[in-house]
């Protein structure tokens, strides 16, 4: 990797406050319409001046004179070990810069301001001051310095988003975020509902990993919260180091490829359960290896069988693909070349072979041991419908997925480009071809996942993708592709702009925020005010059906409340979603039939949403779920610490409209 000079990384970093200075500007515009302040009669005029004075100014300085006579005054800081108070004004620099960053978001924008692009002006600048404090300390190069600043600082963001989920509040901090514990308690059903239940259909492989901690009896949730967040930092650190071995790097270059790695995964982001995958195929697949590597992929393709269907393929995609770029198609054999043929093409077909069979049948055994009765569940996802809008910005998602993967993927995608120009004849097209292919399927195959109802909301179904292209760049750039006919395995060299560094930091940003509380006297009332309308009911004989909050049971906050296993909210979701008329006419039967003497759930409506994020989701449950709820039971009791309501039954029989109905 080339090093910038100067007035390189000069130039990238004004183009680049330039740019963040006009996408703020018109977010703040947006915001203050949304508000309904008079912008020129408010403070806000203030903020938008001073974007607009960095576009200004950035514009002039960037003329060939400015950047000339600046740059020579950033080449003359230098490095003086003996002088205490260069050292003493870097550190109040650094830890200044970094203290301002956070004061700003937490205390400043806060909700006023929470858009990513005005937050993002002050962390670049920010960071700046805290390069020239490096500066002062350490004498290097302004843009490694810099590159420092940016990629720990990103570390800590998403380190810090993930362990600020751990929290002792009994009620899900979102969408049946709590509940996903429920799902893996499933697996000790026995031991912790009386009761031998069905395995979770959706994501399987994510919960029995989240239910490691059922191993040790009474751990409350704030730990399974917690055990959630270092699935999250170890999987994704341990598949960030493994790539980062392939580079063979040294020292604190290596640290700061790791934490670009792990930056990198979190853009999409690549759940922690798929890092499995990832990791035992990069730590198990070798050219040199080649029945440890089918042992790795055949071990990664049964965790990909149990996780999610468009993963099927991927452990042997990614086995090809190291195949492919460590293995010459032609040698050089004393003087000509020989080309291997057909031969070459053998392992690769029995690896895709072998992971592809290994995935469908780990599927087909797990719905088998899995104990669900409709096997159609496993297969929901190819009767939802899919909405091709949201590959563009949209509401829910304001990146849109097709642009959201293009800047993700750019950097790597011209650090490819910059190491292969000229150099491309050294590979073999056939080689070349099964590398790009193996990319395009991933690619658009990602794209079509992120259409289907219920998905689009960020660029997680793009991981496999992600995964794939920072695997071949990563083999590129750590000399581990072995060209065709050349004993060399020297590729072009890279040069990292700014904004190569930069883009991950647009997904680690958003991280920053206080960790959750809450009030407990009135969380205790309400879990009180539960107890005490479910006693009297199952004290009947009468059934108490937990739509959402199952994990007040699943950790004992309710007691002596049996569970009812069925219609719970993300089950429910997934049958609107994909019309499973047979599940949810006996859903339909069951509300009818008045089965529940009492119904928790979140607050229902009637009404379908017109705008808005989750468009579409929305107006499915509340045609498929919520309106037939409503129908039959009334709300009589609404917590004041979630939005959680008490449902009993109507009186009589209304007549409800079919949800089937056109």
């Amino acid at each position: 990797m080339e090093s910038l000079s100067s007035k390189k990384f000069l130039q990238t970093f004004l183009w680049s406050s330039i740019l963040l200075s006009g996408l703020a500007a018109v977010q703040t515009v947006q915001r203050v319409d949304e508000l309904e302040i008079l912008l020129w009669r408010s403070k806000w005029v203030f903020l938008l001046a001073i974007f607009l004075l960095n576009i200004a100014v950035g514009a002039i300085l960037l003329r060939q004179a400015y950047l000339e006579r600046i740059t020579s005054w950033l080449d003359i800081v230098e490095f003086d070990p003996s002088n205490n108070l260069k050292k003493v004004l870097g550190i109040a620099l650094l830890i200044s810069g970094f203290l301002l960053i956070w004061g700003i978001r937490l205390f400043f924008f806060g909700n006023i301001l929470p858009q990513l692009m005005p937050i993002f002006w002050v962390f670049l600048w920010a960071s700046l001051v805290q390069t020239f404090g490096l500066k002062l300390m350490t004498g290097f190069k302004w843009y490694p310095l810099f590159a420092a600043v940016i990629l720990l600082q990103g570390l800590v963001y998403q380190i810090y988003g993930r362990l600020s989920i751990i929290t002792d509040y009994p009620f899900s901090l979102g969408y049946s975020e709590a509940s996903r514990h429920y799902y893996a308690s499933l697996f000790f059903a026995k031991s912790l509902y009386g009761m031998q239940l069905p395995y979770p259909f959706l994501h399987p492989s994510r919960y029995m990993i989240m239910s490691l901690p059922f191993l040790v009896d009474g751990l409350p949730l704030w730990f399974h919260r917690m055990w959630q967040s270092m699935l999250w930092i170890g999987l994704t650190s341990a598949s960030a180091y493994l790539l980062v071995r392939r580079m063979s790097l040294r020292n604190w270059i290596s640290f700061l490829a790791f934490a670009w790695a792990f930056l990198y995964f979190l853009q999409g982001a690549v759940y922690y359960h798929l890092h499995v995958c990832v990791i035992l195929v990069l730590a198990g697949v070798s050219v040199k290896h080649p029945w440890r590597s089918l042992l790795f992929v055949f071990l990664a393709s049964i965790w990909a069988g149990v996780s999610r269907v468009n993963w099927f393929p991927v452990p042997a995609m990614l086995g090809i693909a190291i195949y492919v770029l460590e293995t010459p198609l032609v040698e050089r054999v004393k003087a000509p070349l020989v080309g291997k043929g057909w031969r070459y093409w053998v392992y690769p077909f029995l690896m895709g072979v072998a992971g592809l069979g290994t995935a469908l049948a780990a599927q087909f055994i797990y719905i088998e041991i899995s104990g669900n009765a409709d096997a159609r569940a496993f297969g929901s996802s190819f009767t939802s419908d899919l909405l091709w809008n949201r590959l563009l910005p949209n509401s829910m998602f304001p990146l849109g997925i097709l642009p959201g993967i293009l800047i993700v993927s750019a950097p790597l995608g011209y650090a490819l480009y910059q190491m292969l120009r000229g150099k491309l004849a050294n590979l073999h097209p056939l080689r070349s071809l099964v590398l790009l292919v193996l990319l395009l399927i991933l690619f658009f195959g990602g794209l079509v996942v992120s259409t289907k109802i219920g998905g689009g909301g960020d660029l997680h179904n793009m991981d496999a993708f992600l995964v794939m292209l920072a695997l071949i760049a990563a083999s590129f750039f750590g000399g581990r592709v072995d060209p065709d006919g050349e004993t060399a395995k020297s590729w072009g060299k890279i040069q990292w702009g700014v904004a190569a560094f930069l883009v991950p930091l647009g997904f680690a940003l958003p991280q920053i925020g206080f960790f959750h509380s809450y009030d407990h006297v009135q969380a205790e009332k309400d879990i009180q005010k539960i107890q005490q309308a479910v006693a009297e009911v199952v004290a009947n004989g009468g059934e108490v059906l937990f739509v959402t909050e199952r994990q007040l049971l699943t950790f004992d906050e309710l007691k002596n409340v049996p569970l009812i296993p069925e219609y719970e909210q993300i089950e429910l979701m997934e049958m609107a979603m994909s019309r499973n008329r047979d599940y949810l006419e006996q859903y339909y039967s069951d509300l009818d039939n008045r089965r529940f003497a009492l119904v928790i759930a979140e607050e229902q409506k009637f009404t379908q949403q017109k705008k808005g994020a989750f468009v579409e989701e929305n107006n499915a449950w509340v045609r498929y779920i919520g309106a037939p709820l409503l129908c039959a039971y009334k709300p009589v009791e609404t917590l004041l610490s979630t939005n959680v309501q008490i449902f009993e039954p109507r009186s009589g029989h209304p007549l409800c409209k079919d949800p089937f109905a056109e």
